[in-house]
């Protein structure tokens, strides 16, 4: 489970091998075992070097976020896991084919499960609205053949690539977006994708799954598999940016976060005048403190739940954390890598 602490007053402790979250008069305590990660998205939370102690020696990150932005820091243990010899490889990759290689198939894991999306929701719409069925379906198609042609790309070296490839995932996404702009309920206002400092309830929904929850566990998984956070190929190098992280997230981001929000408005658990908070003491909260809840909640059981990938059998969770271990082995040139992407 993900620890979320996002109030004022909160004071994380430990007892033992457990964690005590106190506010005032209220203690819950959990045990470190059951712990994946710890979220902290307050400037008013304290911790103890204790609490700070027990996560580190159970190897669970602590994540220090801001509402409107990615997190600004991870706490981590000092000693990491992975061969030296994979690094290596990462970084000899991004001057040689490997790199257009990986590029390609992160994008493809998208596309792919985007174009699948939308073509099971034209499944469940061709009785009710034929009309709209057949736009999401073609959409898809489109979808695949922006697919097809980065497949056909060729390149020595991502940087020789990395724009007609970006350009085509570009045009893939005004056809994802604007159909999910149609099947949502027009009270929602939304326009299209809006990444930074987005306040519609939405795209604020969208920004907070990709970078709470999403981000954190991909962070995680390529720690586990020893490999460089910013030595990524897709998203080009830049001071700061975890361009491995952000490469990887792709694979998942419709099949964790897209899907999971998309589901909770069409069922109407969220509804669009409970999405945004009425007043904020937080600098940058837009969400309201309820809905943040259901997604938590929402955005966990999804994580733990099984689909099958490549004739195996898995939590979503489990499948997030094996692609960066295939990839170590595509590195090393042990084997293929195969993006994570589901049938519809």
């Amino acid at each position: 489970m993900n620890v979320f602490l996002d109030d004022f007053g909160i004071f994380l402790s430990r007892k033992r091998n457990r964690f005590c979250i106190k506010k005032g008069g209220e203690v819950k305590e959990i045990v470190a075992d059951d712990v994946d990660s710890i979220i902290c998205c307050s400037s008013g939370v304290a911790f103890s070097s204790s609490a700070l102690e027990l996560a580190t020696e159970n190897n669970i990150q602590v994540i220090f976020a801001k509402y409107r932005g990615w997190p600004y820091a991870v706490l981590m243990p000092a000693s990491l896991t992975g061969s030296v010899r994979a690094r290596r490889e990462q970084f000899l990759a991004y001057n040689d084919e490997r790199s257009v290689v990986l590029a390609k198939k992160f994008i493809a894991g998208k596309l792919v499960n985007q174009a699948n999306f939308l073509k099971l929701m034209a499944k469940n719409r061709r009785q009710t609205d034929p009309k709209l069925s057949e736009k999401l379906y073609d959409s898809g198609k489109l979808i695949d053949d922006a697919n097809d042609r980065i497949s056909r790309e060729q390149g020595s070296n991502i940087d020789e690539k990395r724009q007609q490839i970006m350009n085509l995932e570009a045009e893939a996404a005004r056809y994802y977006w604007d159909c999910v702009r149609q099947i949502l309920p027009a009270e929602l206002e939304f326009t299209g994708r809006i990444t930074r400092g987005a306040t519609d309830p939405f795209n604020a929904m969208l920004n907070f799954g990709y970078q709470a929850v999403l981000f954190t566990e991909v962070w995680k998984a390529v720690s586990y598999a020893g490999l460089d956070f910013y030595a990524g190929y897709l998203h080009a190098d830049r001071s700061g940016k975890p361009s491995l992280v952000l490469d990887m997230m792709e694979e998942f981001r419709q099949q964790l976060v897209d899907r999971t929000l998309i589901g909770l408005i069409t069922k109407n658990v969220i509804k669009p005048n409970e999405i945004i908070a009425a007043d904020s003491v937080e600098e940058g909260r837009v969400l309201s403190k309820d809905v943040i809840k259901v997604l938590l909640g929402s955005l966990q059981e999804r994580l733990d739940s099984e689909v099958m990938f490549n004739g195996q059998k898995g939590s979503l969770k489990s499948f997030i954390h094996l692609q960066p271990r295939c990839m170590v082995r595509f590195l090393l040139k042990e084997a293929d890598y195969a993006p994570f992407c589901l049938g519809w």
